[in-house]
Protein backbone atom coordinates (compact mmCIF):
# COMPACT_ATOMS: atom_id res chain seq x y z
CA UNK A 1 0.00 0.00 0.00
CA UNK A 2 1.35 3.43 -0.87
CA UNK A 3 2.09 5.84 1.94
CA UNK A 4 -0.31 8.41 0.49
CA UNK A 5 -3.24 5.97 0.65
CA UNK A 6 -2.23 4.81 4.11
CA UNK A 7 -2.06 8.44 5.27
CA UNK A 8 -5.54 9.22 3.94
CA UNK A 9 -6.94 6.10 5.63
CA UNK A 10 -5.28 7.00 8.94
CA UNK A 11 -6.58 10.57 8.77
CA UNK A 12 -10.16 9.53 7.95
CA UNK A 13 -10.27 6.82 10.61
CA UNK A 14 -8.77 9.22 13.17
CA UNK A 15 -11.39 11.87 12.39
CA UNK A 16 -14.22 9.34 12.75
CA UNK A 17 -12.88 7.91 16.02
CA UNK A 18 -12.12 11.38 17.38
CA UNK A 19 -15.62 12.63 16.56
CA UNK A 20 -17.15 9.54 18.19
CA UNK A 21 -15.01 9.97 21.29
CA UNK A 22 -15.88 13.66 21.64
CA UNK A 23 -19.56 12.78 21.25
CA UNK A 24 -19.16 10.11 23.95
CA UNK A 25 -17.46 12.53 26.36
CA UNK A 26 -20.13 15.23 25.88
CA UNK A 27 -22.94 12.75 26.25
CA UNK A 28 -21.28 11.28 29.36
CA UNK A 29 -20.96 14.78 30.88
CA UNK A 30 -24.60 15.49 30.11
CA UNK A 31 -25.74 12.24 31.73
CA UNK A 32 -23.64 12.95 34.82
CA UNK A 33 -25.17 16.41 35.13
CA UNK A 34 -28.69 15.00 34.69
CA UNK A 35 -28.01 12.30 37.30
CA UNK A 36 -26.65 14.90 39.72
CA UNK A 37 -29.68 17.14 39.20
CA UNK A 38 -32.01 14.17 39.72
CA UNK A 39 -30.21 13.16 42.91
CA UNK A 40 -29.57 16.55 44.48
CA UNK A 41 -32.60 18.48 43.27
CA UNK A 42 -33.39 20.84 40.42
CA UNK A 43 -30.78 22.72 38.43
CA UNK A 44 -31.76 26.10 39.93
CA UNK A 45 -32.35 25.03 43.49
CA UNK A 46 -30.00 22.15 44.10
CA UNK A 47 -29.63 20.88 47.61
CA UNK A 48 -25.96 19.83 47.22
CA UNK A 49 -22.95 21.52 45.67
CA UNK A 50 -21.20 20.33 42.52
CA UNK A 51 -18.31 19.01 44.58
CA UNK A 52 -20.71 17.10 46.85
CA UNK A 53 -22.53 15.32 44.04
CA UNK A 54 -21.45 11.68 43.95
CA UNK A 55 -21.72 11.51 40.16
CA UNK A 56 -19.46 14.46 39.43
CA UNK A 57 -16.86 13.12 41.86
CA UNK A 58 -16.59 10.09 39.57
CA UNK A 59 -15.37 12.35 36.76
CA UNK A 60 -11.78 11.97 37.98
CA UNK A 61 -11.11 9.33 35.34
CA UNK A 62 -12.17 11.60 32.49
CA UNK A 63 -8.49 12.21 31.66
CA UNK A 64 -8.39 8.76 30.00
CA UNK A 65 -10.71 9.70 27.11
CA UNK A 66 -8.94 13.05 26.85
CA UNK A 67 -5.53 11.35 26.52
CA UNK A 68 -7.07 8.99 23.98
CA UNK A 69 -8.32 11.99 21.98
CA UNK A 70 -4.82 13.47 21.95
CA UNK A 71 -3.30 10.16 20.85
CA UNK A 72 -5.84 9.77 18.05
CA UNK A 73 -5.19 13.37 16.95
CA UNK A 74 -1.46 12.60 16.75
CA UNK A 75 -2.17 9.49 14.64
CA UNK A 76 -4.39 11.63 12.39
CA UNK A 77 -1.60 14.18 12.07
CA UNK A 78 0.81 11.45 11.02
CA UNK A 79 -1.78 10.31 8.49
CA UNK A 80 -2.07 13.82 7.06
CA UNK A 81 1.71 14.06 6.88
CA UNK A 82 1.87 10.79 4.95
CA UNK A 83 -0.98 11.84 2.69
CA UNK A 84 0.55 15.17 1.69
CA UNK A 85 4.27 14.42 1.80
CA UNK A 86 6.13 13.88 -1.42
CA UNK A 87 6.94 10.28 -2.07
CA UNK A 88 10.57 9.34 -2.38
CA UNK A 89 11.74 7.91 -5.63
CA UNK A 90 14.03 4.98 -5.41
CA UNK A 91 16.87 5.34 -7.84
CA UNK A 92 18.21 2.02 -8.95
CA UNK A 93 21.78 1.87 -10.03
CA UNK A 94 22.29 0.46 -13.44
CA UNK A 95 24.62 -2.50 -13.74
CA UNK A 96 27.14 -2.39 -16.53
CA UNK A 97 28.79 -5.33 -18.24
CA UNK A 98 32.45 -4.35 -18.41
CA UNK A 99 33.90 -7.83 -18.96
CA UNK A 100 34.31 -7.19 -22.67
CA UNK A 101 36.45 -4.08 -22.04
CA UNK A 102 40.25 -4.11 -22.03
CA UNK A 103 42.20 -2.69 -19.06
CA UNK A 104 42.45 0.88 -20.39
CA UNK A 105 38.74 0.97 -21.18
CA UNK A 106 37.89 -0.41 -17.72
CA UNK A 107 40.05 2.24 -16.03
CA UNK A 108 38.40 4.97 -18.09
CA UNK A 109 34.90 3.64 -17.42
CA UNK A 110 35.46 3.36 -13.66
CA UNK A 111 36.93 6.86 -13.58
CA UNK A 112 33.87 8.26 -15.38
CA UNK A 113 31.59 6.26 -13.07
CA UNK A 114 33.26 7.82 -10.01
CA UNK A 115 32.44 11.31 -11.34
CA UNK A 116 28.65 11.16 -11.17
CA UNK A 117 28.21 14.72 -12.42
CA UNK A 118 30.19 13.99 -15.58
CA UNK A 119 33.82 14.40 -16.55
CA UNK A 120 35.52 16.54 -19.16
CA UNK A 121 37.24 14.50 -21.83
CA UNK A 122 40.47 16.49 -21.33
CA UNK A 123 40.45 15.62 -17.61
CA UNK A 124 39.98 11.97 -18.50
CA UNK A 125 42.97 12.16 -20.85
CA UNK A 126 45.08 13.76 -18.12
CA UNK A 127 44.14 11.11 -15.54
CA UNK A 128 44.96 8.26 -17.90
CA UNK A 129 48.01 10.05 -19.36
CA UNK A 130 46.55 9.79 -22.87
CA UNK A 131 46.76 12.18 -25.76
CA UNK A 132 43.55 13.89 -26.87
CA UNK A 133 43.33 11.56 -29.86
CA UNK A 134 43.71 8.44 -27.70
CA UNK A 135 41.06 9.73 -25.28
CA UNK A 136 38.69 10.44 -28.18
CA UNK A 137 39.11 6.93 -29.57
CA UNK A 138 38.62 5.43 -26.11
CA UNK A 139 35.41 7.40 -25.51
CA UNK A 140 34.23 6.43 -29.00
CA UNK A 141 34.57 2.74 -28.07
CA UNK A 142 32.77 3.25 -24.76
CA UNK A 143 29.97 5.03 -26.63
CA UNK A 144 29.72 2.16 -29.10
CA UNK A 145 29.32 -0.28 -26.20
CA UNK A 146 26.49 1.94 -24.90
CA UNK A 147 28.21 2.67 -21.60
CA UNK A 148 28.77 6.42 -21.86
CA UNK A 149 27.51 9.41 -23.76
CA UNK A 150 29.36 12.52 -24.80
CA UNK A 151 27.84 16.01 -24.64
CA UNK A 152 29.35 19.11 -26.13
CA UNK A 153 30.09 21.95 -23.68
CA UNK A 154 31.64 24.89 -25.43
CA UNK A 155 34.91 23.78 -26.97
CA UNK A 156 35.15 20.53 -25.01
CA UNK A 157 33.17 17.37 -24.32
CA UNK A 158 31.66 16.16 -21.05
CA UNK A 159 31.29 12.40 -20.64
CA UNK A 160 28.39 10.91 -18.66
CA UNK A 161 27.29 7.36 -17.90
CA UNK A 162 24.25 6.22 -19.84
Amino acid sequence: MKSKHLGIMLAVISIIVLASLIFFIRSFDQHLTEACVATCGTAEGSTCSEQGCPYIQGKGLLWIPLATCILIAVVGGIGLFLAFSKSERVIQQKEYDIHKLNEEEKKAFLLIKDHKEGMYQTVLAEHLKFTKVQATRLVDKLEQYGLVERKRRGMSNVIFLK
